[in-house]
């Protein structure tokens, strides 16, 4: 089994995933980041020159980079280490012991 599939049926058992996506929807809530992207699409659409609306596709390529570089460290330091202690159960489960 490869690590890959370790770390999928560790996630899918354990409900990993829903962890770690609720960690980060409610830290980034807490931080504010959720309201600058807010404000952040809302200024790209008043800046918009064209007169035209961008697509919602056109609006996220152009919001994307500035929302990524908006993600406190903290937010990402916790992530890392969320997902550090994942791969360390993996380790420990010995998955592939079972197949």
């Amino acid at each position: 089994m490869s690590s890959e599939s370790k770390i999928s049926l560790h996630l899918d058992v354990n409900n990993g995933m829903d962890r770690v996506t609720e960690l980060v929807q409610t830290r980034l809530i807490e931080c504010g980041w959720r309201d600058q992207v807010r404000l952040a699409c809302r200024k790209a659409l008043t800046e918009n020159n064209d007169k035209k609306v961008p697509t919602v596709d056109e609006l996220i390529a152009a919001v994307t980079p500035k929302a990524r570089g908006m993600v406190p460290d903290s937010v990402k330091k916790e992530l890392l280490h969320e997902l550090e202690l994942i791969l360390v159960n993996v380790d420990r489960a010995g998955y592939a012991k079972h197949f």
